[in-house]
């Protein structure tokens, strides 16, 4: 074993608990999933005390259905779980879209307490690399809105590092958007007055260092006239074109500087900007370029935690270097023109973890600070005890699954190690002890990885991921996402990547669930809440997957196995049958003191089996 088991303190009651998921209606819209209720009932049937709900759409438990589930559960000794909404844009750097996902995450967390569930889970994203995105299906236009989904204003106020990287690199995207009318003609006017002030003198100063009199500047400067002498006057005229194109490129250059001025300082201030609405003009990934540049100058905990899970790209290829303001841009060029995915991995992952941190901590400040005092305030009979759930509810980020083939591996952040970076944020800096992960393999099986090996790699790197880990969605892993039952052959290897996550600490810190999720099949369960008890029964007992019994296979249970190995004990002397001339040769050793009470020969012998 890898993990220590001095760092547990005490372990829990119970490690593991089997579970199993209620389906979808768009599943497979057979009948049992049409209803919350109906959905419960179905999974009453299945055996074990742990059910997750599995919701169709975000409020789909009412106060009135939640009550029904809650004394089912009761009744039953069952503990519920919820599967929130499908359809949240996590991760999304534009302010409508991070609205929407905030509410369908409220809105998904009052059905888990209304339904009296212990945790709520979450796909940690919805979308693929922003570079991939097109504007059809999405909205036209922009609101940039950091991982707290506020306007990117409140950032660039905040960090000065950022603040002058943006006005250095984007002020001729963004300044129509950021100034207002008045202040763009305050600048214009400052622009012509320094022209001009500039201009007159330089020219002053070229037509003295070309050797021409003040007579001759004169005549020019009052009355426009240039020297009647032929050769002087062309040499005037060339002084004079090279000074104006000059002229030009001096008024830009003051130009940009004053505009740079001014949006710098209005940044600063944290003023409002002309509008918030960039139009579609800049892309989405935009978003992602400003965030990114945030987290590396201040070298945020996100940032830090990410760069450990990809060391071998950003430090070792890349050469991360704090000290220069332009290493990003320089590793984003780079990454564009070598078409490096594994850079651009890291890129989308750690502002995609940050969003999902910035997510999470308003969730729970929601939980807190509306729906709380909501229920305090509410008619509800029940409330003490709704207040409770809402107190106590946990929730869980899951890996998306790949919808779409052509963009396995490609999503925003997907891979176990990205997760667990934004999670252990969260429980260590943010202090928010209610979060954890669930994963779920056959979803990693659709972003095209080898399940096992992606386990392997996360475990090496995160040497205390049992901590973080509450869940997992149990079925044979295939990236075709068909959530098919576990049979007898799939065992092996469900449990082979467990096992990799048990040498660092899974269920050694508080109670795991494994949980089947069902598919669309007629009898989508079959065997296999019996093979997850199986795996159960072998991870408490720190088995490891080549020392396996065979009963865990199917195979007969250890009783059968011990009886055979007493026959082939009682028969090893067979080979000495008819040499001997003692009655153990057919009786196996039948003690003195048993025939001293009468007891035949042939009398043993039959009660050998029983």
């Amino acid at each position: 074993m890898e993990y220590r088991d001095s760092m547990v303190s005490k372990l829990p009651k119970v490690q593991f608990k089997v579970g199993v998921t209620t389906g979808l209606w768009v599943g497979g819209q057979v009948p049992d999933t049409a209803t919350i209720v109906r959905k419960l009932g179905y999974g009453l049937t299945r055996g074990t005390s742990v059910i997750e709900i599995a919701l169709n759409v975000p409020n789909e438990i009412t106060y009135n259905d939640g009550k029904e589930l809650r004394y089912i559960a009761k009744s039953q000794g069952l503990e519920l779980t919820l599967h929130g909404s499908l359809t949240i844009p996590m991760a999304i750097p534009e302010r409508a879209e991070w609205r929407d996902a905030h509410n369908h995450i409220t809105a998904s967390i009052k059905s888990a307490v209304f339904g009296g569930c212990t945790y709520v889970n979450f796909h940690s994203c919805l979308n693929f690399w922003l570079e991939m995105m097109t504007y059809a299906g999405r909205k036209l236009s922009l609101t940039f809105c950091d991982h707290f989904g506020r306007f990117i204003s409140d950032i660039l106020k905040e960090n000065e590092k950022l603040r002058k990287w943006f006005v250095k690199n984007r002020t001729d995207e963004y300044w129509r958007f950021i100034l207002t009318e008045d202040e763009v003609r305050k600048v214009s006017v400052k622009v012509s007055m320094e022209a001009e002030r500039w201009r007159r003198g330089e020219l002053l100063k070229r037509l003295r260092n070309a050797g021409f009199s003040e007579k001759e500047i004169g005549d020019y400067i009052v009355y426009g006239r240039l020297p009647a002498n032929a050769e002087r006057r062309k040499k005037f005229e060339s002084v004079l074109e090279k000074f104006s194109n000059d002229a030009s490129a001096k008024r830009a250059e003051i130009e940009k500087k004053l505009f740079q001025e001014a949006i710098e300082k209005k940044l600063a201030r944290g003023e409002k900007w002309r509008t918030e609405d960039l139009g579609a003009i800049i892309g989405v990934i935009d978003g992602y370029h400003i965030l990114a540049h945030y987290l590396f100058y201040k070298k945020d905990p996100v940032w830090v935690e990410m760069v450990k899970m990809y060391e071998n790209v950003v430090v070792e290829k890349y050469k991360l270097d704090y000290n220069d303001p332009e290493w990003l841009d320089k590793a984003w060029k780079r990454a564009e023109e070598k078409n490096d995915r594994e850079f651009k991995e890291f890129f989308y992952a750690v502002c995609a973890a940050k969003f999902l941190e910035g997510h999470i901590i308003k969730a729970f400040e929601w939980i807190e600070k509306e729906f709380i005092p909501f229920l305090e305030k509410s008619n509800y009979k029940d409330k003490e005890e709704l207040i409770e759930y809402a107190k106590n509810l946990r929730i869980t980020i899951e890996p998306p699954d790949a919808r779409d083939p052509r963009y396995g591996g490609l999503y925003l952040i997907f891979r176990p190690k990205q997760i667990y970076v934004a999670i252990k944020v969260l429980r260590e800096v943010d202090k928010i002890d209610k979060v954890f992960m669930l994963i779920d393999f056959e979803h990693i099986a659709t972003q095209g990885l080898d399940p096992l090996e992606e386990i392997q790699d996360f475990a090496k790197l995160a040497k205390d991921a049992g901590k973080f880990i509450l869940s997992f969605h149990v079925t044979p892993p295939t990236p075709l996402h068909p959530h098919i039952p576990i049979e007898v052959g799939d065992r092996e290897i469900i449990y082979r990547m467990l096992w990799e996550l048990r040498k660092v600490g899974l269920g050694k810190y508080h109670t795991v669930y494994l949980i089947f999720e069902r598919g669309g099949l007629r009898d989508p369960f079959k065997e296999s809440v019996v093979a997850l008890r199986v795996m159960k029964h072998f991870l408490e007992k720190d088995v490891p997957p080549d020392d396996l019994p065979p009963e865990f296979y199917g195979l007969p249970s250890s009783p059968d196995l011990a009886r055979q190995r007493v026959i082939i004990f009682e028969h090893a002397l067979d080979p000495l049958k008819g040499t001997l001339a003692i009655p153990e040769e057919h009786y196996t050793y039948l003690g003195k003191a048993v025939v001293g009470k009468g007891k035949r020969p042939e009398e043993w012998k039959k009660e050998e089996l029983r």
